[in-house]
């Protein structure tokens, strides 16, 4: 007689017996293997047509064998959140590293650290270890920014014995059954920089899929959905989209589709009417008013703004900003600043993007009050402010932290206790904000290498998280440490336009992770006028307001000579 139970896996005709069934768990129906974590599968996750058939895709290879699978696609098409739901429905465990041209294969393998506790050196073990180890998931972000010599330390790994040899423990390590490796990248090519080919004999090891990019009726069911935004709302947003796309490729190819609006941009509009569509008096003006000041906040081209601006009268209304400003307007604390028009727009679009939770990147000239509204933001908020300035040789460590000699030795015996370690951990100024709640300033991102600000990517997402493999694991061997950042936490970047000696652009796969601000300077005679009258301290006002206006002659007289000349 055949067995009572018995569960056919589709793509590779295994049988698994009673006693084996209990380690699988089915999805879409197909078996894999389940993890040692909670099962919780994510309500709120939208499966349209073509995200059904990605997972599907994934189930399917995960059934048969843990085959490595190499996803592709552009920027925000769902690749490594569709990792993460999986990884929760099926009790996995998943860890995520962010690769840059400079990863070292310590982040992957592993390196000697010294002992908090007793100060020897030992030997922990990297995140790709660690699940090799416990059959835990792993995904290799960015995997083509890493360099040749750290993919080749892989291909033993990808190959069917999946094993890795660990040269300084002398160890061999067998991968665990239920261990599976993700990797994703965005297509090489010059939107995306750094980004190299794989060589085929490489990219052979994996089991390949490529993410389309979603289509437009898909688009408007996730508006829907998880926006909980009217259809005919979401039809609007995606209509707009269109227009602003249609219109860069057909004025500026060279900055492509994406440079005006792209899909993290219409997710942050429709998550705003999400956050406040209780407190809306008119939906179609609130998103109005937002869909401009998202979109014309980081046009740097005044005709790019005008078609902003008309594209969205077009679907909805005209926008206004006055009841936004009044929030500004009435602190009392912030009586000591000139309100020029510029900087006026500059606080009024930063404090919303603050108040909707999204990381902001201002873009402007030295001396047009970028960190000046960085302050005024943590004074209104009550937020302690973290900066870092960012230079050419700036780090990671710098950001995340590292292991130091202890300083705190009592200096009278000169004694030192023996259970004491001599090195210890000392979280960076990011770690700290994330803890405390702070408002993080990253002033001149633009110097930074881009190797050392792909680090900060799982920062940049809504789950705002971020795994310190550099610190190593604690007495608990399982256990690698995640910061979850405080929920008051917020995250500025500064940067001066490219173009400048040693001044570089982001890269587009970054940018889009923030909401990006065009910071427009005070060039208006009246507005330099505002600025002088506030600084000069006489006590006769005619004598002030007349110094003022002489100054602001000799500008503009300034101006003509020096448009003359050219």
């Amino acid at each position: 007689e055949k067995p009572s139970i018995e569960v056919l896996l589709k793509s590779s005709q295994m049988i698994v017996s009673k006693e084996n069934s209990k380690k699988y768990i089915e999805i879409k129906n197909y078996l894999i293997l389940k993890g040692d974590e909670t099962i919780y599968q994510n309500e709120n996750y939208i499966f349209t047509e073509t995200v059904n058939e990605n997972l599907i895709n994934i189930i399917r290879i995960l059934s048969a064998k843990s085959y490595p699978i190499l996803l592709q696609g552009e920027t925000s098409v769902g690749k490594t959140s569709l990792i993460h739901w999986l990884s929760l429905a099926t009790g996995n465990k998943c860890l995520r590293i962010n690769n840059h041209e400079h990863t070292d294969l310590s982040e992957y393998l592993g390196t000697y650290t010294c002992s908090s506790n007793t100060g020897q050196l030992i030997f922990q073990d990297g995140p790709l270890i660690k699940a090799m180890r416990y059959g835990w998931w792993i995904i290799l972000d960015e995997l083509n920014l890493a360099s040749t010599d750290i993919l080749e330390a892989l291909n033993r790994l990808l190959d069917d014995n999946r094993q890795l040899y660990l040269s300084e423990t002398n160890e061999l390590i067998n991968a665990h059954e239920r261990f599976q490796l993700f990797a994703t990248q965005n297509p090489a090519g010059e939107q995306y920089s750094g980004r190299k080919r794989l060589s085929r004999a490489f990219r052979n090891r994996f089991i390949e899929l490529h993410f389309n990019n979603l289509p437009q009726y898909e688009l408007e069911i996730i508006i829907e959905k998880k926006c909980q935004l009217p259809k005919t709302y979401s039809k609007l947003l995606i209509q707009t989209m269109i227009d602003l796309q249609k219109y860069r490729s057909q004025k500026n190819i060279f900055f492509g589709k994406l440079s005006l609006i792209t899909l993290r941009d219409l997710f942050r509009w429709a998550q705003r009417y999400t956050l406040y569509k209780n407190s809306c008096k008119n939906y179609k003006q609130f998103l109005a008013e937002h869909g401009y000041l998202l979109l014309a906040g980081r046009s740097r081209n005044i005709d790019d703004r005008n078609f902003i601006k008309k594209i969205i009268e077009k679907y909805f209304f005209q926008y206004s900003t006055s009841d936004i400003w009044k929030l500004i307007k009435n602190n009392n604390q912030l009586k000591h600043i000139v309100w020029t028009q510029p900087l006026r727009r500059l606080a009024i679009l930063c404090a919303l993007a603050i108040q909707f939770d999204e990381p902001v990147l201002l873009v402007g000239e030295t001396g047009c009050g970028k960190t000046t509204v960085c302050e005024i933001l943590s004074q209104i908020n009550k937020q302690k402010l973290f900066t870092i300035n960012c230079h050419t040789t700036t780090e990671s460590a710098d950001f995340i932290g590292s292991i130091r000699p202890i300083r705190r030795h009592e200096q009278k015996t000169h004694k030192i206790d023996e259970n004491q370690g001599l090195f210890e951990w000392q979280d960076g100024v990011l770690v700290c904000s994330m803890k405390e709640g702070g408002l993080f300033l990253i002033d001149e991102i633009s110097l930074a290498d881009d190797s050392v600000l792909e680090r900060l990517n799982s920062v940049l997402e809504p789950e705002k998280e971020l795994v310190l493999a550099e610190k190593g694991y604690n007495n608990d061997d399982q256990h690698i440490d995640i910061i979850k950042a405080h929920e008051k936490f917020r995250l500025i970047a500064t940067m001066n336009p490219g173009g400048d000696f040693g001044k570089k652009e982001l890269s587009p796969a970054l940018r889009n992770r923030f909401t990006e601000i065009w910071c427009t300077p005070s060039e208006s005679i009246e507005d330099l006028y505002s600025i002088i009258i506030h600084n000069l301290k006489l006590n006769d006002d005619n004598k002030q307001q007349e110094c003022a206006k002489m100054m602001c002659d000799f500008i503009q007289y300034l101006r003509i000579i020096s448009t003359t000349k050219r």
